[in-house]
């Protein structure tokens, strides 16, 4: 067996143990009903979030096609100051998996989920995402 199937199959069979863990101790810190709440409260943003996500990516896409900009860049060239605050496509489907792990009932998961979300970190991650797009070319059409 290879060294990542290991890893992959230790990090399977920890991950539940290190939630439930942490559920735990959090919950002799608050209570058990609090820590329901939480977990609940999370769901629910967490699905909201990929509603959202779904939504203003197919918008920030549709505005990049109809403009015939690449999906990295913004609105802006668009509507001018009144589309301001659009992001890239490619920032705005990555709150998708942040809003997935926000969602998966568990307080690690939703703390990753969290820091996924923050803009800072979604910039970084879709301008590493670009580079490596732009690295390894467009695909070959083929014959």
């Amino acid at each position: 067996m290879s060294g990542r199937i290991r890893w992959g199959c230790l990090l399977v069979i920890a991950y539940p143990i290190v939630e439930f863990v942490i559920a735990v101790l959090i919950a002799q810190v608050i209570g058990w009903w609090w820590l329901l709440v939480i977990v609940v409260i999370s769901v629910v943003l967490g699905l909201g979030l990929v509603r959202y996500a779904l939504g203003a990516t197919g918008r920030s896409l549709g505005l990049a096609i109809t403009a015939l900009q690449s999906p990295g860049q913004s609105a802006l060239a668009i509507d001018g100051p009144t589309r301001a605050s659009a992001a890239p496509p490619a920032q705005t489907l990555l709150i998708v998996p942040a809003g997935l792990l926000i969602a998966v009932p568990g307080l690690l998961t939703t703390a990753v989920g969290l820091i996924l979300w923050l803009p800072p970190v979604r910039e970084r991650i879709a301008a590493r995402i670009e580079r490596t797009a732009r690295r390894l070319g467009p695909p070959d059409p083929g014959p």
